[in-house]
Formats: structure tokens, sequence, C-alpha cells
């Protein structure tokens, strides 16, 4: 047999396999497939991040008015987180995960409003030394910063959302509340 001949026939499995056409489909359903799973996931996370936003901004507005109504007692930090973490469904372990930041606000110069909102480190073990003072018998601004840390559905939601995680795999839900503290 000749050394041409032989190369012909080495090379006829190869043009049949390169002109076989079956299975085309199938790499096509394994290359998309992912991509549009990861996609519809990613969306139902990022549906319930807003979703908590939405309920931790409602929660908030409540609280507020609770303490702009006087039905919460000058020591009443507890009460004031239970009253946020009652009505913010989808949180688990919200009176663990919630930092809660009051304080005025001076309104000559409005300093301190660009401040980030201060969140809890899940990756520390620490007791922060909490005041809660609503009512100092003189009228002033006062913002109220509040800022969950909530474990995501999908860990590359972050990735793909462009959603920030922490050091401990959560994300950060803040929202902000100002209102006119007023003298008894």
């Amino acid at each position: 047999m000749s050394a041409r001949r032989q190369g012909r026939q080495g090379g006829r499995p190869l043009r049949r396999f390169a002109g076989d056409e079956r299975g085309t489909t199938t790499v096509e359903f394994v290359i998309t497939v992912p991509l549009v799973l990861l996609l519809l996931l990613s969306s139902i996370d990022f549906g319930v991040v807003m979703l908590r936003q939405v309920f931790l901004d409602r929660a908030v507005d409540i609280a507020v008015r609770d303490v702009r109504l006087g039905r919460v007692s000058g020591s009443g930090f507890t009460q004031f987180r239970d009253a946020i973490c009652e009505r913010s469904i989808l949180m688990p372990n919200c009176r663990q995960d919630i930092a809660i930041e009051l304080r005025p606000i001076n309104t000559e110069t409005f300093a301190g409003l660009n401040a980030p909102a201060q969140c809890v480190n899940r990756e520390e073990e620490i007791n922060p030394i909490l005041t809660f003072n609503p009512a100092r018998g003189q009228q002033e601004l006062m913002l109220i910063r509040v800022c969950v840390v909530s474990d995501p559905f999908l860990r590359v939601t972050g990735m793909v959302l462009g959603m920030p995680l922490d050091a401990s795999g959560g994300y950060n839900v803040v929202t902000h509340s100002a209102f006119a503290n007023e003298p008894a």
C-alpha cells in the first residue's frame, strides 16, 4: 500500500466526523441553558433584594412615625429595633444583623450626610454601645440610617448584578429617614 493511499484512508474518519451534523443542537443547548438559568435566577434574587428594600423602607417609616408620635420612649432602642424587624418581611436574623444610626444633623452645614452607613460586620463579635434619645428637649433635624445585612439567594448574583458583598457574603440593605425632633 502506498503512503498516498494510506493517508487518504486515515483522513476519511476525520472528514466523516467533521461533516456529521448530529448533536449540534445539544451543543447549543449546553451553552445557552446555563446562561439563561443564571439570568433567570439572578432576576429572582434581585427581585427578592428589591422586596427586602421596600419592606425595610416601609418598616422604618412606620417606626419613625411611632417615634414622632411619642410611642417609643427615650430608652427604647430595642423597642424601635423590634418595631422595624417585625415589619421587615424576608429578613431572617433581622435583630442580629441590623444597625440603626440616629443622630442630629446640623442644619447650617448639613455635614455628615455623605458618610457611609454603618452596617453590622458579621465576621466580628462586637458589642457596640448604643444610645437612643429621640427627645432631648430641643428642636433638631434627626437622621436615621438603618442597615440590615442579608444573604443572597445565589452567591453569583452579586457578580452578575453588581451588588457588592461584604466579607461574610451578605449584602447591605440600607434605608434613610429624617424627622424633626420637637420639644415636648
